[in-house]
């Protein structure tokens, strides 16, 4: 579907940080409430540390730009926060929450949570090389699969943290996951399937994210099916604010079948239980399961430079990932930065394979695209509109960018097209837009003259269908 919205009022919050060479992350929260101010900045925090993660991965990634396929799922995690320090104060529109992260506090709290689980992995490996039988050897994998995920995301932070001698596990997640898939047979049905995933969950209120393909942002038919299923499994509930715990999954493509995996996590990060089950191909038969597009999702997502002294945004009133919308639902987009600035937005639109410019302001003229942020808007979310979820169905992937200087001068080209009534990108294909769109960014030239500009972008990916 396409996006044309009016604009809405202002909300929320948004991070600031310093560089990561200092080992320190701030970030900032806004609420009507104390506890609600603290909680939107413990969000932007994990934001934040998830987007450094998926820097630092991508920037060790080898030659053909591949990435470890266990790195990228971390970087699609929940990540555990530990040692934050918080400062609320109330102001004229409610209470304000500053919250840092700080190597120096946080990297033993890190490294002393590593310890604990390496020792209860450790002998919960001697529990397993005694146990023989089906039932109770499928009940030691799975917490040992959930311990190991959370030891992986505890490293992950401690070292982007600077942490050295960091405790060591001989097991990998990916090992585990094959022994459990060897103990079950192979789920004809996706019924059968969820029934496995849900098996022994807490009896809580649940909040349940689709899974997405491996590698990708793009919910698929599967995805869909998979989550509405899982729906009738545990008590689920329509906002991630509202629930107790947060269920994220994600699936492999086999040979011989499909691997479905699903974490529950609290807002805290901790992820307190694993679940993975296989599906035969009968269960999907005739279903779409792969990403239409990998390689513009590869490009948009992972082609650009993130700035921590300007920061862009870019999200919806669900989150900004793992994002799959049904007719009739009601959807915010939202922006925040961390500085004054300008900003425009480009959606790439794969069913129609088109590239746009969204219109934020009225008129018929270049400004309308583009929007400032002022001091006072500074650290709060930015609502641009609500659109409902209407035909074409398909997946709209935005691109935002955002600058310290004017950007009047530096957006792309576009003609109007009656038909769409929009204004599309003058390019051959999505691919040259992002492309385009990003060299005018990274060299930009005012009057002549080529400025310093302090520019940022965000990406945003969802898929709308029936």
């Amino acid at each position: 579907m396409t996006l044309l919205s009016p604009l809405l009022p202002p909300l929320l919050l948004l991070l600031f940080s310093s560089p990561l060479a200092a080992l320190q992350l701030n970030a900032e929260g806004h609420g009507v409430s104390g506890e609600a101010a603290r909680k939107e900045a413990f969000s932007a925090l994990a934001e934040q540390l998830k987007v450094e993660v998926s820097s630092t991965f991508h920037a060790a990634s080898d030659s053909s730009g591949r990435v470890d396929a266990s790195r990228l799922i971390t970087t699609h995690s929940e990540l555990p926060l530990l040692g934050v320090d918080t400062e609320v104060s109330r102001s004229k529109s409610g209470y304000t929450c500053y919250a840092w992260l700080s190597s120096s506090k946080s990297s033993p709290l890190y490294q002393a949570e590593m310890k604990s689980l390496a020792n209860r992995i450790r002998y919960q490996q001697q529990q397993l090389a005694r146990e023989s039988s089906g039932s109770s050897r499928y009940s030691l994998l799975n917490q040992l699969l959930t311990e190991i995920e959370q030891f992986e995301n505890y490293r992950t932070v401690a070292q982007i943290l600077g942490a050295r001698s960091l405790p060591e596990i001989a097991l990998t997640a990916s090992t585990l996951r094959s022994q459990l898939l060897t103990l079950e047979a192979a789920a004809p049905t996706l019924a059968i399937a969820t029934t496995v995933l849900a098996r022994d969950l807490p009896q809580k209120r649940y909040f349940i994210y689709p899974p997405l393909p491996q590698g990708s942002s793009q919910a698929t038919a599967l995805s869909r099916q998979l989550r509405d299923s899982l729906r009738t499994r545990v008590t689920s509930l329509d906002q991630p604010q509202q629930a107790e715990i947060l269920l994220k999954g994600g699936y492999e493509i086999l040979k011989d079948g499909i691997s479905v995996s699903y974490r529950a996590v609290n807002h805290q990060g901790v992820t307190l239980a694993s679940r993975i089950v296989k599906l035969a191909p009968a269960a999907y038969q005739g279903m779409a399961y792969r990403p239409a597009s990998p390689d513009f999702e590869q490009l948009l997502h992972h082609g650009y430079v993130v700035s921590n002294e300007f920061r862009a945004e870019l999200s919806t009133n669900l989150g900004n990932s793992d994002l799959l919308f049904t007719p009739g639902q009601t959807i915010q987009l939202l922006v925040r930065l961390n500085h004054p600035g300008y900003y425009y937005l480009i959606s790439h639109n794969t069913r129609d394979n088109i590239s746009y410019l969204l219109q934020l302001n009225p008129g018929h003229h270049r400004r309308a695209f583009i929007n400032f942020v002022n001091a006072d808007q500074i650290n709060r979310w930015l609502s641009l509109g609500e659109f409902e979820v209407t035909r074409p169905f398909g997946t709209e992937n935005l691109q935002l960018i955002a600058s310290s200087e004017d950007l009047l001068q530096r957006i792309p080209p576009t003609h109007y097209n009656e038909s769409l009534q929009l204004h599309l990108v003058e390019s051959h294909n999505r691919q040259e837009a992002v492309e385009t769109t990003r060299g005018l960014v990274n060299v930009a030239f005012i009057q002549g003259r080529k400025v310093k500009a302090k520019n940022s972008e965000a990406t945003l990916s969802f898929t709308t269908m029936e």
